[in-house]
């Protein structure tokens, strides 16, 4: 800080007394947690997005299991022939 910066807060304190102190300690924690909330708030958004990636490749990871399920049930077992399909 700049020598008339701390000369004119010394004044300002003098001036308004223990009022001063909390007005300057509560306006530095309200800047403190509008940094925390900024912080948290980015860190939500990041979080939802990993979210949504992960989703999509459970839901593609259960697509693929699925088609080798089925894959497998169509495939003869032992020698047998597979089972024919049966159209309606």
């Amino acid at each position: 800080m700049e020598v008339n910066t701390i000369e004119t807060l010394a004044a300002l304190l003098t001036a308004t007394g223990p009022f001063g102190v909390v007005a300057i300690l509560s306006w530095a924690y309200w800047r403190l947690s509008e940094r925390k909330d900024r912080e948290l708030r980015n860190l939500y958004d990041r979080l939802i997005r990993l979210a949504e990636t992960q989703t999509a490749a459970v839901v593609k990871l259960e697509a693929a299991l699925v088609s080798i399920k089925d894959i497998v049930a169509r495939c003869p077992q032992n020698g047998s022939r597979p089972p024919e399909r049966r159209t309606p």
